[in-house]
């Protein structure tokens, strides 16, 4: 366990940052976020931020304590023992549990006592839990003095009971038992703390319904160079781009619907062929497909964006917001998504995106797609400027600098109301 270091009190507020997971790599929209909010906050607060060293054999992935320091110049980090190999036989554990299994196994002394001696040592002005796992520990400190604060990176429970429609007997089963828990933990969650963080207005009027007061801090996208509109040779093949871990369920589903509904309808039209490059953590069962390459996890995406005609957010079910959408709207790439794919960002099918939700829509709207990007359309460059204007507000240094407004601003009201 880390030992915590001396620090001289500086003129700054003080932030204490909880994750349950360490932002490294930079490979999930989870761990972008995570990563963003802490080092953004860390401009305008003195910042220790406290998580989990899993067991390189976990679920949860293993980054050695000196390699998350070398990735956090400026924060206190201060690691604990986290959560060891196994899963099947945790989760079948965890039926008989109060706790739920997702969240649960966070629930650790350890993370507990570290917190409660950092909030004493520190004894910072704002608390950071930035997910379920460690906000259960909270809230924490001096009831009138400590603004105690939730960033939900999704409505959780919304996730599961997605799961519990999308899933076979002994998964439903499972998931609708978790459902039930996490729901609990997380309108307790909303209830008690100070305030709550949002990813989207829409997630935020549950939350609020819940009893929190909440903050909407939308995910976001790092500054990127647009790019000149899409063009397709006759003869070229349609070149679509999906971004996500697809490790993650209502990715890995929402693909492989696209895969077998979607990509039939599309090939048999076209006759120069499609290709689909899937760029992030891949499921083993989704190899064999001739149309659809699997890259893993890469340095960079930009050349990917370079190479598509389009991008596919074959979303089927969710929470919070997609940050790939952002993302490919700043690089000016055409997108098709799903309801749930653009749910809660600040953007109108037909406008800003073509949206689609059954094989036959999803297909047509990429031949249309096609046309544009061989004929060079107006139309196409039109929807690609509305789009880039639209997320425009949604890149980090905008989003971190609003936040830590809003911070500073729940700081200094709290301080004002505790010297009444």
């Amino acid at each position: 366990m880390t030992t915590i270091s001396e620090s001289p009190r500086s003129e700054r507020p003080r932030l204490l940052f909880a994750a349950r997971r360490p932002p490294h790599p930079l490979v999930t929209g989870a761990r972008i976020r995570t990563h963003r909010l802490l080092t953004g906050l860390a401009q305008s607060f003195d910042t220790t931020f406290v998580t989990f060293e899993h067991d390189a054999r976990s679920a949860d992935g293993h980054v050695p304590a000196d390699e998350l320091r070398r990735q956090l110049p400026g924060i206190d980090t201060v690691i604990v023992p986290g959560c060891g190999p196994g899963k099947r036989l945790r989760q079948l554990a965890s039926v008989a549990r109060r706790r739920s299994w997702e969240y649960g196994r966070y629930e650790r002394e350890a993370m507990r006592a570290m917190l409660e001696r950092l909030v004493q040592r520190l004894q910072p002005d704002a608390i950071h839990f930035d997910d379920l796992g460690v906000a259960q520990f909270g809230p924490l400190g001096n009831e009138d003095s400590t603004v105690n604060i939730y960033s939900a990176h999704n409505v959780e429970y919304r996730i599961l009971a997605g799961t519990v429609e999308n899933a076979q007997t002994l998964r439903r089963q499972f998931a609708r038992l978790e459902r039930r828990k996490v729901e609990t933990l997380e309108r307790r969650v909303w209830r008690t703390m100070n305030c709550c963080l949002a990813c989207s207005e829409h997630d935020a009027a549950e939350m609020r319904a819940g009893g929190a007061t909440v903050i909407v801090c939308p995910n976001g996208a790092d500054p990127v160079t647009p790019l000149p509109a899409p063009e397709r040779g006759q003869t070229e093949p349609l070149r679509l781009l999906f971004v996500g871990a697809v490790d993650y369920r209502p990715n890995r589903l929402g693909l492989e619907w696209f895969i077998a509904e979607v990509l039939p309808r599309l090939h048999s039209r076209l006759e120069a062929g499609v290709v689909v490059d899937v760029v992030g953590s891949p499921p083993r069962h989704l190899e064999g497909h001739e149309q659809v390459i699997l890259h893993g996890r890469v340095p960079s995406v930009a050349p990917f964006y370079v190479d598509a005609h389009a991008v596919i957010v074959p979303v089927l079910y969710g929470s919070g917001t997609r940050l790939k959408v952002i993302e490919a709207m700043a690089f000016r790439r055409p997108i098709v998504s799903t309801t749930a794919g653009a749910e809660g960002l600040p953007v109108n099918a037909g406008d800003e995106f073509f949206q689609a939700d059954e094989p036959d829509e999803f297909a047509a709207a990429l031949l249309e797609l096609a046309e544009q990007c061989a004929g060079r359309d107006p139309a196409l460059e039109q929807m690609l400027v509305r789009a880039r204007a639209a997320v425009e507000p949604l890149l980090w240094p905008r989003v971190v600098a609003e936040l830590g407004k809003s911070f500073l601003d729940l700081v200094t009201r709290s301080s004002a109301a505790a010297a009444k």
